[in-house]
């Protein structure tokens, strides 16, 4: 029985080697051809199919595990359950928070303006971007309902695609990381896994123009890891890979507009610190809920994680060794 059980173990380990190197081969390809067919323009929207392609690949190497290694449909998190409803506000309130953050920061310091909004103690005057309750002055609460209403839209019609993503990152291979590294080295390695998936397009300027290189070899990275702690509380307190695809879709969509706003004064750095900054405070804040003794994530029944620092969480610490 031990002997199964550690042949067990060593298929897993190895269908997620098989797994990391297929989906990397897949994803760097298409970003390849994507760069080479916009002549490394990557701000052309004709890469746009090219990128989409790219994203699915972490979840159709999920499905195809999924489909002929059946033993992997235990380890993927892909079903939602009442949790997933009831951590889904925390999906799209903290990325949207993090935007605000920027465009409040850079105001305050003098470094730069949003072009959408003016405020003012009795609200704010709306001039930009496409809100659903409409632009205009508007009061602060009335204001608050049409960034909640907006968000919420968006980051549903954005986590379409960053189901391709997350099914794989959160779905699959966290749980397998942090059950062989532990919690905080599971999830700063899948971190920094997700960032280095992107790295051709990060090297051709996408996200980080005017620092491509520090943008693909520092800045990402760490944002990242720092995101994927956010990311995986979300997860393990759910035990589903919902929620992390809405903050993702979040991210990517009521999020990245509201940054995109900001005119700024000074040099691209600036706002690729200050981002870099709140998101290194959000992760942070969520490893301390992670790890903090009496927390109330529980490991699924069929799979135990281990780790740091003792038992905490309910996990079992010499699994991860």
């Amino acid at each position: 029985m031990e002997i199964n059980h550690e042949e067990a173990t060593v298929t897993k380990q190895r269908m997620v080697l098989v797994y990391c190197i297929g989906i990397f081969a897949a994803s760097w390809a298409l970003q390849l051809i994507g760069i080479y067919s916009v002549q490394g323009n990557v701000e052309n929207s004709a890469i746009t199919p090219w990128l989409v392609a790219a994203m699915m690949t972490p979840a159709l190497g999920v499905l195809l595990l999924m489909a002929f290694h059946k033993p992997a449909r235990e380890d993927v998190l892909w079903k939602a359950n009442w949790r997933t409803l009831a951590f889904a506000p925390y999906a799209v309130v903290i990325p949207t928070l993090v935007a605000f953050g920027e465009i409040v920061i850079f105001g305050w310091m003098g470094w730069g303006r949003s072009a959408w909004f003016q405020f003012s103690t009795g609200g704010v005057q709306v001039s930009g971007g496409r809100w659903l309750l409409g632009r205009g002055a508007q009061t602060w609460p009335t204001f608050i309902c049409n960034i909640a209403v907006t968000a919420t839209a968006y980051s549903l019609v954005a986590l379409i695609f960053a189901v391709g993503e997350e099914l794989g990152w959160r779905g699959y291979l966290q749980g397998r990381l942090i059950q062989r590294l532990g919690l905080s080295k599971g999830i700063i390695c899948l971190g920094l896994l997700w960032s280095f998936w992107h790295l051709p397009l990060l090297l051709a300027g996408y996200n980080y123009p005017e620092n491509r290189y520090l943008g693909a070899l520092i800045f990402s990275p760490i944002l990242l890891v720092a995101a994927s702690f956010f990311m995986a509380w979300l997860t393990l307190r759910t035990r589903s890979f919902w929620p992390a695809a809405l903050a993702h879709g979040a991210g990517d969509s009521i999020a990245g507009g509201l940054t995109a706003s900001i005119k700024m004064t000074l040099p691209g750095l600036y706002l690729y610190l200050t981002e870099l900054t709140l998101i290194c405070v959000v992760g942070l804040v969520f490893y301390i809920l992670l790890v903090r003794k009496g927390d109330s994530v529980k490991a699924d029944s069929s799979v135990s994680f281990s780790t740091e620092g003792g038992n905490l969480l309910g996990f079992s610490e010499s699994d991860g060794q």
